[in-house]
């Protein structure tokens, strides 16, 4: 509602100050009737861009499990580079979404952060994806999310999951200019620093 307001706003002072500039005589000119539908469209195709923009941005509710299996499969199907800190990544056990990481881990486009392997996760590494267990360095952060398109700031963006209790559970995608993204990367350095410390000692 916002963005139309906004919008609304601004075409409205333009038309204003144009029509205070340019007075009717009689009737409204045909230059005036085109300025007047430019305006329109100009503004009205801004204000439609804000609000999918804003929609994007918004958080995504799901109720069940399948639902965000679904989100989870779509956001990696087409994607390049994913860093995927879960404690267990217990939603991969989904044959679809097993078989995309599958071919991300072949092609070196994938990395797991999680508390202790499982036996996907063991499946995954010996297809070549990256894998960092950060249970033996006493660490087990709270933040469960996803980076897509690692590596490339113009597309990628970070998909960070919450739960409260008796609700939906909530998926919240921010781009690479978002300071929570740049929270997301800092976490998967410090993590994979620390873990590289730990298996050169």
């Amino acid at each position: 509602m916002k963005p139309i307001l906004n919008w609304l706003a601004a075409a409205a002072s333009l038309a204003g100050l144009f029509f205070t500039l340019q007075p009717p005589t009689t009737s409204i000119t045909a230059w005036q009737w085109f300025f007047l539908v430019a305006i329109v469209v100009v503004f009205g195709t801004a204000a439609v861009h804000d609000i999918i923009q804003e929609k994007k941005r918004s958080a995504k509710k799901y109720r069940s499990v399948a639902e965000i299996n679904n989100y989870m499969y779509n956001i990696l199907k087409n994607s390049g580079h994913c860093e995927i800190c879960s404690r267990d990544a217990s939603w991969i056990d989904d044959k679809r979404i097993f078989a995309v990481l599958e071919d991300k881990a072949r092609s070196g486009a994938l990395t797991f952060l999680v508390h202790k392997k499982t036996r996907k996760i063991v499946a995954l590494q010996e297809l070549g994806a990256e894998v960092i267990e950060y249970g033996a360095l006493g660490f087990d952060p709270i933040t469960r999310f996803t980076i897509v398109n690692s590596g490339n700031l113009a597309s990628s963006y970070v998909a960070i999951g919450r739960t409260k209790p008796n609700e939906p559970h909530e998926i919240e995608e921010l781009d690479a200019a978002h300071p929570s993204y740049s929270m997301a990367t800092d976490l998967i350095r410090s993590v994979r620093v620390a873990n590289d410390k730990l298996n050169k000692g």
